[in-house]
Parts: C-alpha cells; structure tokens; sequence
C-alpha cells in the first residue's frame, strides 16, 4: 500500500461522508493525521482540481472529482456490467434473467439470459410492452409520481392482455404503493397466461431507478417454492448491480 495515496483517500472519504466544506482542524482530527501531513495531502489535491478551498479556509470535493465521475459513468456499459447478475439470477432461479428500461410510455427489455434446463421461455427483446401488464413495467412505474403515473395510463390506456390484467387505475395504484413498499413487482399471467414473472429495481450512482432486473417463466403459482425463491434471488441481484453501478445506501 503506498501510505500517502491512502491518506489522500481518507480525506476525501471524509469530505464525501460529511458531504460540507470542512476546516483543516477537523480533518486532522476526524482522519487522526497530524495537521501538517493533511494540510500536505489537501495541497498536492487542490492542485490537481480534486480538492477547493473557500475564502474561509474551509475545503470541498473539487470540479475535477466530478469530471471523473462523469467519465466512469460515460464509460459504463450497462449490459457489459449486468451479464454476469443476469447469468447468476438465470442459474439460480432456472429461469428467464432479463434487463429492462422504461422508453417514453413503454417498456423495453434490451438483454437476457437463460441458463435454466427444459423449457425456457425467451423474453421479447426489444419489443415494446405495456407498463401496467409486465412487472417490469409496473416496478418501473412505481418510480414515478401520482400524476405521472397517470399521464402514462391515460396516454397508453389499460388494454386487456388476459382476463388477469389489472384494467382499472385505481386498483393498480394500489399496487403500486404495495410494489414500492415490499421492493419488488409480481406478474401473475397479466401479460400471457401462464406466465409469471418478478421484477427488482436497478440504481444507478445517484439513486434513481433505472432499469428493472427481473425473471420470467411457467412458474406452476405465486405462492410456489421455487417462485419464492425467484423474488429473493431477483431482489439480492438487483441490490448487487446496483452496488456495481456506484449506488450506496
């Protein structure tokens, strides 16, 4: 380990954690190095544009530390950083692993994996389907506010897919709020009977929900073993991409 490298990444962890201008005092007690050795390490990084110092004498995280951030996000390729969470949630679940996004009123999966024996079911890349009926598209909506979710509804309308499609706003918004609380989306036959699948959400760096990690397949009911096993193994891949795209609690 090269010690003044370490150092320097204290600091900034610091600063990052405590998310305001700090003095030199209080990094010099809160990282436990003496007040030369920050002031040292606070200087060679000032000049390199990862660390700025107000008038007051206080210092922050620098422009530069954000231009960097913007390189690594630019640089991500999120089904390169995903294939290894959807092989693994197609392995343990032998099922359809598969990634979506939401595109304007619709949702659209753009990558998958089936690692399962048997039957498998192919999910329709890069089709366009319907937010209320996938749970996918629900998770997704969830996301969003009352009123969006309404402007959504209103623009795309409910269509009737089977006879388990949810075709009233009402009790999908209950659903909604039900989806939010417990992490998760359940298709129940909603979009093609006979099929079941579960959706967890995906954040990025910041937070926000960007895509939807799910399974589908001929799941035999909800209430199932292995389907159980589906959620818990969908929303522990979810939290682990998310981790990988920069996301921390």
């Amino acid at each position: 380990m090269i010690h003044s490298v370490d150092k320097a990444m204290c600091l900034l962890e610091l600063l990052l954690q405590y998310r305001q201008p700090m003095t030199l005092s209080e990094l010099s007690e809160r990282s436990g190095y003496p007040k030369s050795t920050a002031y040292a390490m606070l200087s060679t990084m000032r000049e390199h544009g990862m660390i700025e110092q107000r008038q007051d004498g206080r210092y922050y995280l620098g422009i530069r530390l954000f231009e960097c951030g913007c390189a690594v996000s630019s640089a991500w390729d999120i089904s390169a950083v995903a294939r290894p969470y959807l092989d693994r949630l197609a392995s343990r679940t032998e099922a359809s692993a598969f990634l979506s996004r939401m595109e304007g009123g619709d949702v659209v999966t753009f990558d998958y994996s089936a690692r399962g024996g048997g039957l498998q079911v192919v999910p329709e890349i890069g089709c366009r389907l319907s937010l209320h009926a996938t749970s996918q598209g629900k998770l997704l909506l969830s996301r969003l506010s009352s009123d969006e979710v309404h402007q959504h509804l209103e623009k795309a309308g409910m269509q009737a897919f089977t006879p388990h499609t949810v075709t009233e706003e009402a009790v999908l918004t209950d659903e909604l709020r039900r989806i939010r609380k417990q992490g998760y989306s359940v298709e129940d036959g909603e979009y093609k009977v006979g099929l079941r699948s579960i959706s967890a959400p995906v954040r990025d760096h910041t937070g926000s929900v960007r895509y939807a990690l799910g399974v589908v397949g001929l799941f035999r009911r909800v209430r199932s073993e292995d389907f159980q096993n589906a959620i818990d193994q969908t929303v522990q891949q979810a939290k682990e991409l998310s981790a990988a795209l920069g996301y921390r609690l």
